[in-house]
């Protein structure tokens, strides 16, 4: 039986350093971006600044749905063998 995402996300947690690691990192730069989006005046280097920790973020995001793609697909090897 296949898993959902919030259950491979749990998995992962428990299971991987490097997986916490990179949600810890996605939520320090979601917090980033909340505080530069509550500026009264913003600046164009504050534009340049949400743009990059954007793109980081994204970045982190993509390496967590790759590790989440691989656990599921070794979860569903496993349970094919059985």
């Amino acid at each position: 039986m296949a898993m959902d995402d919030a259950s491979i996300r749990e998995a992962l947690r428990d299971e991987s350093d490097d997986f916490r690691k990179l949600e810890e990192m996605h939520g320090e730069l979601d917090s980033k971006l909340m505080a530069l989006s509550s500026r009264s005046e913003v600046k164009p280097e504050d534009e340049i600044e949400e743009k990059r920790l954007k793109k980081m973020k994204l970045k982190l995001k993509d390496k967590m749905y790759g590790m989440m793609r691989e656990y599921s697909a070794s979860q569903n090897n496993a349970s094919a063998k059985s």
